[in-house]
């Protein structure tokens, strides 16, 4: 029994942290999560292909430079190496999973005034879906990953921005 309630203090102590940590991170890099949130909402499987592309490619890389660094008998620079390759793709993922996070939230809070209500609902309702065992551990945490990604590595790349304004909308009227 004491077992059990170590593990949902545990689980609970991990779901504040996650809801402290994007509130924090929103705080700083608030825009860039913003273009992360719309390419996503926009352009859901294209955030999803991207995404997959971009991780598969660089940790193949990253794996293929710690397998050489061992075959070479331990050089650890090119380990080294492949963190340095890893770390663009850590980036990526911790951006998206921000912008996915306040889509999330904005889904489930929409009435909700306050950022800090939105992120810790996003955060919160995201940790419970993806600690499902196996249809979340293997299914939607990929997914959810793979798809922030995409969108972080489009609102890079593409600087036109796919929200209307409504002064813009009332233009085109």
């Amino acid at each position: 029994m004491s077992q059990i309630l170590s593990l949902v203090l545990l689980v609970i102590l991990l779901i504040v942290s996650l809801v402290a940590f994007f509130s924090v991170f929103e705080l700083f890099f608030n825009r860039r999560i913003e273009r992360t949130r719309e390419f996503v909402e926009t352009a859901l499987w294209r955030s999803f292909l991207i995404g997959l592309v971009n991780f598969a490619f660089f940790t193949a890389v990253a794996l293929a430079l710690f397998v050489l660094g061992d075959k070479l008998g331990g050089k650890q620079i090119l380990g080294l190496l492949g963190l340095v390759v890893l770390l663009p793709l850590v980036i990526g993922l911790v951006f998206g999973l921000a912008g996915m996070v306040r889509l999330v939230g904005e889904k489930f809070a929409p009435e909700s005034s306050r950022s800090i209500f939105r992120t810790a609902w996003g955060a919160v309702m995201l940790a419970l879906a993806c600690g499902l065992p196996f249809v979340g551990w293997f299914g939607l945490l990929p997914f959810v990953g793979l798809v922030g990604l995409g969108g972080f590595i489009l609102s890079l790349f593409n600087h036109e921005s796919k929200t209307i304004t409504t002064s813009e909308a009332g233009q085109a009227g």
